[in-house]
């Protein structure tokens, strides 16, 4: 095995670094706008980040990116990322410990939307802004913004964008890289702005209307009201949010091809996007049944569309305080949390098409049984699935639901009673952000023991890169000459 190109691994450090460095000029321009009192923070954070990322860009290097180097790129640099966005929150005295400026940061860039803020509407401008930017940094991913920006990662950006982009397999839109990550962030971006004029139109701030934009189209959660979507009290929002959310979570190739011949055809073939609308559509009908002793038929389906749609999609928003909803109720947003929304898609969780490969596998099983000399391949949207891709879909899902039960038995180890443990792991592998119990909607993960936030902070790292590219550089082999 060859050595691993280390100067090529500090460049591309150094270039995430210096995107990191740039968004800040953001966040700081409201709080210069606000005079909310964080300027210095971010002012100072830019050269922190930037400085170090500045030299190490301009390491000259050799080769491209193979794909050992992208699995130590992808998943250092998520880390690297968030210890870069922990930095304002530390020097604006949001938290006075590392471990909580971390969690906070990571949650931002993985799209989780957990908070360890208890009060999020006493932050100032600067910080409540860049928690929403960290969702949109993070939404895409901060490897394919280098790769349209950076054309210097060269012909490997190809494994990056691999190693990175959510999904079983990666479709390119464009024959080239560049040209099909340039496609992706047009189509991220229209949204983001779309959702942001009809917000500002509905009643909300611009500053709140972009803030809540950049995070609904990342699939983030990440509020400036402690009470979420529900704190604006407004239907239009509330439709507003539901409806950009539900965009969010279907996968991007599919906007792309809308607008080239294909048409809507591309959405109307797509096995994958009609179960999206069939499990959103059963599971809002069922939710809302189990709502009508709680709220009136028009409140019970308000609160029961909304709350499947951020939940399936992992955006983690929310319009009432769910932890008081019936068991029923509950149980079925704690099984959504495992769902997930499309590939290609900006959502966490195990996702459809998963799923959808492991029932195909099921049916073919019991045929087998009645036609065992039979040659039975699983087919989708009309092609043959490989069977190293089925072997794939499985390994995923027996090492998620092994973390799952792995992490709800430690969080049990740390006081927490059985279902705040196992939904706060659920929410957090699933990048899902609020769970139930002492974690639910309107509280936080404040409260948590500090080794229960490391643990979660590393669950929503892996569930974010889809756990393999983390688990395979803890691997003694990876390290093998």
């Amino acid at each position: 095995m060859t050595e691993l190109n280390t100067k090529l691994i500090a460049r591309a450090m150094g270039l995430l670094l210096c995107v990191i460095a740039a968004a800040m000029a953001l966040p700081l321009g409201w709080s210069l706008y606000y005079q909310s009192g964080d300027s210095l923070a971010f002012f100072v954070s830019m050269f922190v980040a930037g400085i170090p990322g500045i030299l190490l860009a301009r390491i000259p290097v050799q080769g491209d990116i193979r794909l050992r180097e992208s699995f130590v790129i992808v998943s250092g640099g998520w880390l690297l990322c968030a210890l870069a966005g922990a930095i304002p929150f530390l020097i604006a005295g949001t938290f006075t410990n590392l471990p909580d400026a971390l969690f906070e940061a990571m949650s931002g860039f993985t799209t989780t939307g957990a908070t360890v803020i208890a009060d999020v509407e006493s932050q100032p401008a600067g910080i409540l802004f860049w928690r929403s930017l960290l969702h949109w940094l993070g939404g895409l991913g901060i490897i394919v913004f280098s790769v349209v920006l950076i054309p210097r990662l060269g012909t490997g950006g190809f494994q990056l964008f691999k190693a990175e982009v959510p999904g079983v397999q990666i479709e390119r839109i464009k024959p080239k890289l560049r040209e099909t990550a340039k496609v992706l962030l047009i189509i991220y971006l229209s949204l983001t702005l779309a959702e942001a004029i009809l917000l500002w139109l509905a009643g909300m701030s611009f500053f709140e209307a972009l803030s809540h934009s950049l995070a609904t189209i990342a699939t983030g959660g990440f509020s400036s009201r402690a009470e979420s979507i529900g704190g604006y009290s407004s239907t239009l929002i509330e439709v507003i949010v539901m409806v950009f959310t539900f965009l969010s979570g279907v996968n991007f190739a599919l906007y792309h091809g809308i607008f080239s011949r294909r048409g809507y055809q591309s959405l109307i073939r797509n096995q994958e996007f009609k179960t999206y609308v069939g499990i959103v559509i059963t599971a809002t009908l069922l939710l809302t049944v189990t709502l009508l002793g709680t709220y009136s038929p028009g409140q019970a389906l308000r609160h029961g569309s909304f709350q499947v749609v951020t939940i399936v999609t992992t955006t983690g928003y929310s319009t009432a305080d769910f932890n008081t909803w019936p068991d029923i109720s509950r149980t079925i947003l704690l099984l959504l949390m495992f769902v997930g929304a499309c590939t290609g898609s900006t959502a966490g969780s195990v996702k459809i098409l998963r799923w959808q490969l492991i029932a195909k596998h099921a049916y073919r099983e019991v045929n087998k049984f009645l036609h065992p000399k039979a040659v039975l391949p699983i087919r989708h949207d009309g092609e043959i699935v490989p069977e190293n891709v089925i072997n794939q879909v499985f390994a995923f899902t027996g090492l998620y639901m092994g973390l799952f039960v792995l992490g709800t038995l430690c969080m049990l180890g740390m006081g927490l009673d059985l279902l705040s443990a196992a939904s706060s792991v659920a929410a957090i592998l699933g990048n899902v952000g609020p769970g139930l119990g002492s974690v639910g909607p309107m509280a936080s993960y404040a409260h948590l023991p500090t080794a229960g936030k490391l643990l979660l902070t590393f669950m929503m790292l892996i569930g974010r890169l889809e756990i393999f590219s983390v688990l395979a550089i803890l691997t003694p082999a990876f390290w093998k000459r």
